[in-house]
């Protein structure tokens, strides 16, 4: 019963090698090396690490990291976004006010703002959950390796 699920557990850890080539400025994927100077690609889904040496978790652990970081940067670039076009809005609401405009004319560009914030409010969480599993997903990842 031991040998089995040792070979169970090999049979998942066995993964074929993914080779990376640039001929000619295109980039290709194939599984024996195309050139001398071919990088090996580890094609294995972030966040899912097999027992393995503390190299392999250090670089997972890393690629989950260098991804928080980018949705770190899209979440405060959207935080300018939304504060930009708001000024923008905020903007043209004074000019009409004092064009002595009428009540609708108010009314529909303050929903305008009122959209505008809620759409750029949905895109942020969206960004700060992924965040999380990002976030979550590493924890994981080091405690894994730590236990091991």
């Amino acid at each position: 019963m031991k040998y089995c699920w040792l070979l169970l557990l090999g049979a998942f850890s066995a993964h074929a090698a993914v080779y990376k080539c640039e001929r000619n400025g295109v980039v290709e994927f194939s599984q024996f090396p195309c050139s001398s100077d071919a990088e090996t690609v580890d094609m294995r889904p972030l966040g899912t690490a097999i027992v393995g040496s503390r190299g392999e978790y250090k670089q997972q652990v890393d690629a989950l990291k260098r991804q928080s970081r980018f949705v770190e940067f899209q979440i405060s670039k959207l935080e300018q976004e939304k504060q930009q076009q708001l000024n923008l809005l905020k903007s043209d609401l004074y000019k009409l006010r004092r064009s002595f405009p009428k009540a609708e004319e108010l009314a529909t560009l303050q929903q305008r703002i009122d959209r505008m914030a809620e759409q750029y409010d949905e895109k942020i969480q969206t960004e700060r959950s992924n965040l999380a599993s990002l976030n979550l997903k590493a924890g994981n990842l080091e405690r894994q390796y730590a236990q091991n």
